[in-house]
């Protein structure tokens, strides 16, 4: 034992209250720190994105139905589009085929009238484009409310037609 002024010194423990105290605040300063990454980074929506997105691979985006198969270079002329713009969406019209899988030969950017980092605002692709397509701010493949719009507006006067929506070189999501 140790003595000061000839009294025994008890070791003392730490109480339960104060060890679950310090638990309890070591927790909430966890998920206090949590919440701060999980809701002010977009994580959700990028996981999501990277869940519902399909990696292209020699030239093809291949879904469960059907494949997108790009013919006469016309993947290398989509990408140079997309690293050329990387500050902001871009548009672009597919011209193809559809058998049971989506054959691209050609492609074009219809006249842009606003573009932006996050929104692309463009004139209507002729008649026989096959794919509307457009990027998306970095890992964000999720197609908006106008998107869709967009998406059953062109389905009328072609039933074929689907669009893609591209948020890394070699990433897409696919909505038909």
């Amino acid at each position: 034992m140790n003595y000061i002024n000839e009294v025994p010194l008890e070791d003392e423990k730490p109480s339960k209250w104060n060890r679950f105290f310090i638990f309890f605040i070591g927790i909430f300063l966890i998920i206090l720190i949590l919440s701060y990454f999980l809701i002010s980074y977009p994580l959700f929506p990028i996981l999501e994105s990277l869940f519902e997105s399909r990696i292209s691979q020699d030239n093809k985006i291949i879904l469960d139905n059907f494949s997108i198969i790009f013919k006469n270079d016309t993947y290398r002329e989509l990408q140079e589009l997309y690293y050329s713009n990387q500050s902001t969406e871009i548009a672009v019209c597919l011209i193809g085929e559809k058998k049971i899988d989506y054959f691209i030969y050609s492609l074009y950017s219809p006249e842009t009238i606003e573009q932006s980092f996050d929104h692309v605002r463009f004139k209507s692709c002729t008649d026989d484009t096959l794919i509307i397509l457009h990027s998306h701010p970095f890992r964000k493949c999720i197609a908006s409310e106008q998107d869709l719009k967009m998406l059953n507006e062109t389905k009328q006067s072609n039933n074929q037609s689907i669009i893609i929506i591209m948020c890394e070189p070699n990433r897409f999501s696919i909505y038909s």
